[in-house]
């Protein structure tokens, strides 16, 4: 499935094409006068991509132009089923696997039962590459139109795809991204979850200006943070690695005394404030625990805020929907506390948000490939 077509296109016309799939993703269609107006691109040089991208597959031309006086233009469109992504997300007890288009549009999707520490990571790997592979078998999808496999995973991921800090799987240094590329034979780019949360809200948003953090709350708790499109990620691959935060340094010195952080334990943030203490006392004091557990994510909130201060802020998560009117109620604690509130609200994406993001980042990566080369639909 990898592609394997040699090629080394011209630096600027890849600039070109990128800028006019990027504004074809933004607008049912166009014209060619319109693309050239809204890319700043000689009319020319628009006509000459759009004949390479109509070869390609990858656009088609449709009716509905406006006439000016003469023939009315043929319109553009990306075609959506033009090329295809794999998405996969990897939780300790679940793996989800779904195939996309262009647009995001989920057209196959499974989930399979795993245990994340009785498998070791390759064997783990590999069985999910089997499950994608089988997924593929079982729907009209040509493999030789798939782009490649965006990976959300839990954990602090490096620039190699290497996974550490995942206390589900218990990972350092783990090279998933070559595990699965290698069992794929595909193009594979793996990202923390969360981050591929907020991209994927971005994307089906269609924003690319401004600060947007997306806040998980679930057993982990972590955010993703995008800037103007782009995904934050830290000198060391650790921004929005909340679960971490102080907000009561006293209990903290209490719990760890002189014992050193473990691969496989959680932060002092989501273990105190998370779903699992939420869980812990619902039974005997829910209404003081949930209230003592909203002010201190309020605590968390502030700091963030108060560094970052972002447009948005999009909470997922379990504790969302556990917690009955989460969001008025984490408001009322922050305006106890800070003056000036971004726009807050829920993800309308529920668990998929991460899947958008995955098949996101693969279309992202591919474009910014300086050798990326064109595949002919069907293999022609």
């Amino acid at each position: 499935m990898k592609k394997t077509i040699p090629g080394t296109p011209n630096l600027l016309r890849i600039v070109n094409r990128n800028t006019l799939l990027r504004l074809l993703e933004q607008r049912e269609y166009s014209s060619r006068s319109e693309l050239s107006q809204l890319s700043g691109l000689s009319l020319p040089t628009v006509s000459s991509v759009i004949k390479d991208l109509l070869k390609e597959g990858w656009v088609i031309e449709v009716a509905g132009g406006v006439s000016q006086g003469g023939k009315p233009p043929q319109l553009i469109q990306l075609d959506p089923n033009a090329r295809y992504i794999a998405a996969i997300q990897m939780n300790q007890d679940q793996i989800r696997i779904c195939l996309t288009n262009l647009v995001g549009q989920i057209l196959a999707e499974e989930e399979i039962t795993v245990s994340g520490r009785s498998l070791q990571t390759r064997a783990l790997c590999e069985k999910t590459a089997r499950s994608l592979k089988a997924l593929i078998e079982r729907h009209p999808i040509n493999p030789q139109l798939l782009l490649g496999a965006g990976v959300a995973v839990p954990g602090v991921v490096d620039d190699q795809g290497r996974v550490s800090q995942a206390p589900e799987f218990g990972w350092d240094q783990a090279p998933i991204q070559d595990y699965l590329s290698k069992a794929l034979d595909l193009e594979t780019v793996v990202e923390n979850d969360v981050r591929l949360a907020v991209k994927g809200e971005a994307w089906r948003r269609k924003e690319t200006s401004g600060t947007m953090i997306y806040v998980h709350l679930s057993k982990g708790i972590g955010a993703g943070i995008l800037i103007n499109g782009e995904i934050y990620k830290g000198a060391h691959f650790a921004a929005g690695e909340i679960g971490n935060m102080i907000v009561d340094p006293q209990v903290i010195k209490d719990r760890i005394g002189h014992r050193q952080r473990r691969q496989d334990q959680q932060g002092f943030f989501e273990e105190q404030y998370g779903m699992n203490a939420l869980r812990r006392y619902s039974d005997q004091h829910e209404g003081t625990q949930e209230a003592w557990i909203l002010e201190h994510l309020a605590f968390g909130m502030v700091n963030m805020i108060s560094v970052l201060d972002p447009d948005q802020i999009i909470f997922g998560g379990e504790m969302i929907a556990r917690i009955d009117h989460f969001l008025e109620k984490l408001k009322e604690n922050l305006s106890k506390l800070i003056l000036t509130l971004p726009a807050m609200s829920l993800t309308p994406l529920g668990n998929h948000a991460p899947l958008f993001g995955a098949t996101r980042i693969v279309l992202e990566s591919q474009r910014s490939d300086m050798n990326w080369i064109t595949m002919n639909r069907g293999g022609d």
